[in-house]
């Protein structure tokens, strides 16, 4: 994917990781992050003939679904009902194409249930055979670090990283998964970031008390994404 850039990234601890992106032009990110969408190359790694199929069927009902209602083939602004959908995306991408980490689809192309927010964005494993849960979040006037980390939370209480752990489970290890048992997760918070700098966006993340919250945990990712 060619339509950003990586403009920073660092250690905010020893397992938390701040990285900066900046869409180059937001016409071929809209486009660059649909057709990444649309991409079901993932689906021919599967052996069985029905899971091929119910994993095509999920996930062409999903990406009819976003061209039809939130990413338009000639898009070239980013909106309220798209933004989620690039930050989501880019900060997937990222992790797995930079950062080398699992390549999982995105949650809505292969959760029961296609467009809805009923459980984590974007999930990954890191190179510890880690898992971790990301959650994406889209202002157009503010930094949205705040509610991604609280989501994050409140899902976290909830335990539906737990229950999306069934919709994942063929993606993931046994190492992972066991993993995963023994309360070694970690967490990624994907958000819309304006015109703060980095220091005093960094600082404002490590005041917030979900974030504070979530650090306890065995990564965290913050990613923040310039629209």
């Amino acid at each position: 994917m060619s339509g950003y850039n990586i403009v920073d990234h660092q250690m905010i601890d020893k397992h938390i990781i701040f990285i900066r992106i900046n869409p180059t032009e937001i016409a071929l990110t809209l486009k660059e992050v649909f057709d990444s969408l649309s991409d079901l190359a993932w689906i021919s790694a599967f052996d069985g003939h029905y899971l091929q199929t119910g994993y095509k069927t999920r996930a062409e009902l999903s990406i009819a679904y976003i061209a039809a209602n939130i990413i338009g083939p000639h898009d070239d602004a980013v909106t309220s009902e798209s933004g989620e959908y690039v930050v989501s995306e880019l900060a997937r991408k990222t992790v797995v194409d930079y950062l080398k980490y699992l390549h999982i689809p995105l949650g809505d192309l292969i959760k029961e249930k296609e467009a809805v927010n009923h459980g984590f964005d974007f999930f990954s494993r890191n190179l510890n055979e880690v898992l971790l849960f990301g959650e994406a979040k889209y202002n157009k006037r503010d930094n949205a670090y705040g509610t991604s980390f609280e989501q994050i939370i409140r899902f976290e209480n909830e335990k539906r990283d737990h229950s999306d752990l069934i919709d994942i489970d063929r993606f993931c290890c046994e190492n992972s998964k066991n993993n995963f048992s023994k309360g070694m997760k970690g967490f990624i918070a994907a958000f819309a970031s304006k015109k703060t700098s980095t220091p005093k966006l960094i600082a404002g993340i490590k005041k917030n008390r979900h974030f504070i919250a979530a650090s306890k945990f065995t990564e965290v990712i913050c990613i923040a994404v310039n629209i």
